[in-house]
């Protein structure tokens, strides 16, 4: 999978201060803070990708996607727009 640009990004998060861009990939992204509910105020992150022509042959084969999130927070859901991700509760 590659990081994608989208038109709601407003941020990008790079390359640790140890390695460079040829080690690690900008990652375009969508910082935003949730508004409502028991979550009011929480920042979230989206990020967007795209799979490669193999990861894409082995998705429509019925493949899996695997995410791995840092800091021990599993995402709450997946989605295919930032829309949806940017939900405001009542």
């Amino acid at each position: 999978m590659n990081p994608a640009n989208f038109p709601e990004a407003n941020c990008a998060f790079g390359a640790p201060s140890d390695l460079d861009e040829s080690q690690v990939l900008t990652i375009p992204a969508y910082k935003g803070v949730i508004r409502g509910g028991n979550l009011d105020g929480s920042e979230f992150v989206v990020v967007a990708w795209v799979p490669t022509p193999a990861e894409l042959a082995q998705l429509i084969a019925g493949g899996a996607v695997y995410l791995s999130m840092l800091g021990g927070l599993a995402p709450h859901f997946l989605t295919t727009s930032v829309k949806e991700a940017t939900y405001q509760q009542p």
